[in-house]
């Protein structure tokens, strides 16, 4: 589909209320349908929006879930640098809470969606925040495919975020005007709904942490932090070992035995959410010894919650021993991207095999992701997706070698615009 097709499905539309399904992706058809049934007008000048009281309150009420997704939004528009964008988050109903983008285009003379502005499916139909709380994923919304031509000028991609207790905190979405700008924000939306999830869990944790320590006499809040434990155990998939032995020992032995887990469990969720802002940022480093083959399988780990949400299995094959000389920040960038193509390309039910060698031929280290779609899937075999960097010959690691993924301690500050490309 082309947008000059998807404009001609829209005009089709607005003049005789029909949806030409031909001229429309399935996902857009899907949500045209849903926004027809709903009644919304593709001509709306504007969203709603609310009160300047509700506006207040509501992002009163939202203030942890801002505070923990505001680094991330500006990591993506430092991304996207001087291209005129918005970032914006909304909660899970659609509402918007905040947006950062560059300076044109947030204090330019037109009009942006901004806190309160309604842009559920009902309000708006169509688009990149509403839409991917609708589907439950990642959508993206090209031009046209917007069902109001209020945002025809857009190219949105959007995807939910997921709260502590599971269920959904909101959405979020990157907005640009040109289409070319969109083609590598995929990867950096997903690794920042990551980071933002693994800073929710880590908020409510501490909360639970600081409930047992200022009510040690009540049994609930033990048994809401010994919930928040398990469940955090089985999302990052880490395998905590829990000893805990209630029936033999004290309470008080068992309280302190489970606080000093839970703040283990903080710390590790806390290095997973620097982990996914780094991933997310355009950070340069230097070039350094790394063990190629650590690095693609701490990675992999980390890619794994993802893996078992798109329902694809990650399986380790050869895993030879590997040192390159690259910049860890861009390598892991690259291993990434390779990883997320694997897995798009896999699909629900198939498999990625996972492959570290040295290729001789081209004296560099070669991290193989090679996809396998379940049988009823399979057409054509899908292309393996390779990095390669180049090898250390024996003598050069002078240097112990590096092998954790580099973690950015904090966002550097943003600028008030939000316009200027990070270092």
């Amino acid at each position: 589909m082309t947008t000059e097709s998807t404009q001609r499905a829209w005009e089709r539309y607005v003049s005789t209320g029909l949806i030409d399904g031909s001229l429309l992706r399935e996902p857009v058809l899907r949500a045209w349908e849903r926004s027809h049934e709903l009644g919304v007008n593709p001509k709306e000048p504007q969203p709603e929006q609310l009160s300047v009281l509700d506006t207040e309150r509501l992002l009163e009420q939202q203030q942890t879930f801002i505070t923990a997704a505001r680094p991330y939004m500006e990591a993506l528009s430092r991304a996207v640098g001087l291209e005129r964008h918005a970032v914006s988050l909304a909660d899970s109903h659609a509402v918007v809470l905040c947006f950062v983008g560059d300076k044109e285009t947030v204090n330019g003379p037109k009009w942006l969606p901004g806190p309160g502005s309604l842009l559920s499916e009902e309000v708006c139909g169509t688009n990149g925040l509403a839409t991917p709380l609708a589907m439950h994923g990642y959508f993206e919304a090209v031009g046209p495919e917007h069902f109001i031509n209020r945002f025809h000028l857009y190219t949105g991609q959007g995807i939910p975020i997921r709260d502590a207790g599971s269920g959904v905190a909101g959405a979020l979405c990157v907005g640009v005007q040109r289409l070319e700008a969109s083609s590598q924000l995929r990867d950096m939306l997903l690794c920042a709904a990551h980071g933002i999830e693994a800073e929710l869990f880590l908020h409510q944790l501490e909360s639970d942490i600081r409930q047992v320590l200022a009510a040690p006499g009540d049994e609930q809040p033990l048994c809401v932090l010994h919930k928040e434990v398990n469940r955090l155990r089985q999302s990052s998939r880490e395998g905590f070992r829990m000893a805990t032995r209630q029936g033999t020992a004290s309470r008080f032995e068992y309280a302190l035995r489970l606080l000093h887990l839970a703040e283990e469990t903080a710390q590790h969720i806390r290095h997973r959410a620097l982990l996914w802002r780094t991933l997310a940022s355009l950070e340069v480093g230097q070039l350094r010894p790394i063990a190629l083959t650590e690095l693609v399988r701490e990675l992999s780990e980390l890619l794994r919650q993802e893996a078992f949400r798109q329902r694809v299995e990650l399986v380790f094959c050869e895993q030879e021993p590997v040192h390159v000389q690259a910049d860890a920040l861009v390598l892991s960038r690259q291993l990434l991207h390779a990883t997320l193509q694997a897995l798009a390309l896999a699909g629900p039910g198939g498999a990625v095999r996972i492959d570290v060698r040295f290729d001789r031929h081209l004296f560099a280290g070669k991290a193989t992701f090679l996809p396998f779609p379940a049988p009823e899937q399979a057409q054509l075999a899908p292309l393996p997706q390779s990095v390669t960097s180049p090898a250390l010959r024996r003598g050069e690691e002078r240097e112990p070698l590096l092998w954790r993924l580099p973690v950015l301690e904090s966002a550097p500050p943003s600028g008030r615009g939000g316009g200027e490309r990070g270092a």
